[in-house]
């Protein structure tokens, strides 16, 4: 089972429980986690590779990786959309059936999502800034264009900065400020350059998802296909609980305060409202213009939201 992410991260955590309750549940089965992208696989080049079940059989995707192949999945759910972490829940029946649609296309089960190891989102800056106002006169790093378009509509200059860079970037005074979860910005020490943080939107973002080739799949005995079934629902299930009660970030939190962060009051009611109302107007847009799928898309997911 390949996944992109370090054994550190919580998501590469999860995988790991979905593989060791299939192994001590299956006598016909045996699942071995490769994390890092040890495997030498890119996840661009899954929905390739994973369907012909030879190379590899099993992975932990970020449908947010496969846009080269499938440009709509740029548009299901981009940051900022949402306004609660409860959401991401509550659309999920309606994410699986979108997803799924490519999913079963390429020849690749979908089995469970795993939920995100962050659920609340910063602006962290050198200095202390808590309004939209105070965000306009810095520059902000983002992690994707939408963001970087999102920001302009409010009047703020943004770029993208990879994570490998944003480190130096902050050090040197490329960037003032940078949109990051706190509790992902602790594992890279981030607030050694960043030391004020304060909460803009919730981390409402595609899920990672646990897929297999459907022809390995087939392969499988019906009770071994049923427990895939079974346990990729049960690790979903706690998954996404921790993450919206924010269990990774409570620990986050204390972490960064104790090694000489401040958490800001977060922006106020209007701004983060101002920016949800920016980033879903982007989101129409591009929506209306891309196509009678991406359209379609659009609405289910943005009914689900609401």
């Amino acid at each position: 089972m390949h996944v992109a992410l370090t054994e550190s991260r919580v998501e590469t955590q999860t995988a790991q429980k979905f593989v060791d309750a299939v192994n001590s549940t299956t006598d016909d089965l045996s699942i071995t986690l490769f994390s890092g992208g040890s495997l030498g696989i890119k996840d661009a080049d899954m929905l390739r590779i994973l369907p012909r079940g030879n190379v590899i059989q099993a992975a932990a995707l970020y449908p947010g990786y496969l846009t080269r192949d499938n440009p709509d999945f740029a548009y299901i759910l981009p940051p900022g959309v949402a306004s609660d972490p409860n959401s991401l829940r509550d659309a999920a029946s309606v994410l699986k059936e979108v997803y799924g649609q490519v999913y079963d296309a390429a020849g690749i089960k979908a089995l469970g999502f795993i939920g995100h190891a962050t659920r609340d989102t910063h602006i962290m800056c050198k200095e202390p800034v808590n309004s939209l106002e105070e965000l306009r006169k810095r520059k902000v790093r983002v992690w994707e264009k939408f963001h970087v378009d999102t920001f302009e509509a409010l009047g703020v200059s943004a770029q993208i900065i990879g994570q490998s860079e944003l480190y130096v970037a902050m050090q040197t005074g490329v960037v003032d400020c940078a949109v990051y979860p706190v509790s992902l910005a602790v594992t890279v020490s981030l607030q050694e350059v960043a030391p004020y943080a304060s909460y803009l939107f919730p981390y409402v973002l595609h899920p990672w998802t646990f897929v297999v080739s459907q022809s390995a799949f087939d392969k499988l005995s019906p009770e071994t296909q049923a427990t895939l079934v079974e346990v990729g629902a049960a690790v979903e299930a706690a998954a996404m609980e921790d993450y919206v009660n924010g269990t990774n970030d409570t620990a986050a939190m204390e972490t960064f305060v104790s090694s000489g962060g401040t958490i800001l009051e977060p922006f106020s009611d209007e701004d983060r409202a101002a920016f949800r109302d920016a980033a879903r107007n982007l989101w129409s847009e591009l929506s209306e213009d891309g196509g009678d799928q991406r359209k379609a898309n659009y609405e289910k997911v943005n009914d689900a939201l609401k």
